[in-house]
């Protein structure tokens, strides 16, 4: 699949997810309001929460400054999803980066719509901070992108994202600077051979013409 197909593929996906999010939230915010609904005895229940913090009920009352880092996470994932090269084993990547944008976009959208985050999902067992399906998305995405890193994907394979390759390039150009160098000491030795053998034939010439004129000149004395 080529990039530019994922250029189409990428926002509908987001679209979608972000749907499926608000559609929650929106159903939370309707059939919550009034009490909560246990799924599994002690274990799990849908219980309405409006969050003016971060995931898990980090950063609470910081609103202003979450909404400011959701967009500058959104726009570096961007960023980043246009670097991703071509190939079937960046696919999963691509995905991943459309959950956590589709995640931060649909928080964001609460925060300024409501002012706050709704959130509904609790585990009651672990008494765990009450979560929406954006913070899954965001969440399972990171999961997700470490052990794909950790057990997937090669040094070389995420060098796109990396400084290697630039050190790789600096690296390149030594080697290139040192093979001119070498090639013109080897060009200067040649031209120097060359020049030497080209006197050495030059003065064997002259010692030859020298010694042919002299036996000329004693034959001419000796009639």
């Amino acid at each position: 699949m080529k990039k530019k197909t994922w250029y189409i593929i990428a926002p509908v996906l987001a679209a979608v997810l972000v749907f499926l999010d608000q559609i929650t939230k929106y159903l939370a915010r309707r059939d919550l309001a009034e009490s909560g609904y246990s799924i599994i005895e002690d274990v799990f229940r849908l219980e309405l929460v409006t969050n003016k913090g971060a995931a898990w009920g980090m950063l609470q009352g910081k609103v202003d400054i979450l909404s400011i880092i959701s967009i500058i996470l959104v726009a570096l994932v961007v960023i980043y999803f246009f670097k991703i090269p071509e190939g079937k084993k960046y696919h999963i990547m691509r995905v991943l980066c459309v959950m956590v944008c589709a995640g931060a976009i649909g928080n964001l959208i609460d925060r300024f719509v409501f002012g706050g985050v709704t959130d509904f999902l609790y585990f009651e067992l672990i008494n765990f901070p009450v979560f929406n399906v954006a913070d899954c998305y965001i969440t399972i995405a990171m999961v997700l992108f470490l052990i794909l890193m950790i057990f997937y994907y090669k040094d070389d394979d995420l060098s796109f994202i990396s400084f290697k390759k630039k050190d790789g390039s600096v690296s390149d150009n030594k080697n290139i600077k040192n093979d001119e160098a070498v090639s013109d000491d080897t060009d200067d030795e040649k031209k120097e051979a060359f020049s030497e053998d080209t006197d050495v034939e030059k003065k064997e010439a002259v010692t030859l013409d020298n010694d042919g004129e002299k036996e000329t000149g004693s034959l001419d004395n000796d009639e």
